[in-house]
């Protein structure tokens, strides 16, 4: 890094930057000792495993939501406009549609029950 920072700086065939210099972003010995501290941590099993074992839970607790129609219904009611543009952007377009097609199902369910009232 700090060899590209040295040749950055002074080549016409890399990019310049807007209001900084490759020269900002070169590390300190320090830093450098700080890094490769933080490369043994996260390469140590224990470590590893744990962030392996944490990553595995919060995939089958994401995955739930798959279970019930209410994440999604309850997602896009706190505001609609908003909330269904979103989900559209960035959510899985199965798992968009598929919600939408449960919303739809359920509004059909219970809107005439609604209008007995």
């Amino acid at each position: 890094v700090n060899r590209f920072i040295q040749l950055a700086d002074d080549s016409d065939e890399v990019p310049k930057l807007h209001g900084k210099s490759y020269s900002d972003f070169k590390l300190s010995g320090h830093e450098w000792s700080k890094l490769e501290l933080m490369r043994d941590i996260l390469q140590f099993n224990g470590v590893a495993n744990a962030i392996h074992l944490g990553l595995e839970n919060i995939h089958k607790w994401y995955h739930k939501t798959d279970d019930t129609d209410m994440y999604f219904v309850y997602y896009i009611a706190l505001n609609p406009n908003y909330k269904l543009a979103y989900g559209k952007d960035k959510w899985d377009t199965q798992y968009f549609e598929d919600g939408m097609a449960h919303l739809e199902n359920l509004v059909s369910a219970y809107l005439p029950l609604c209008e007995l009232v």
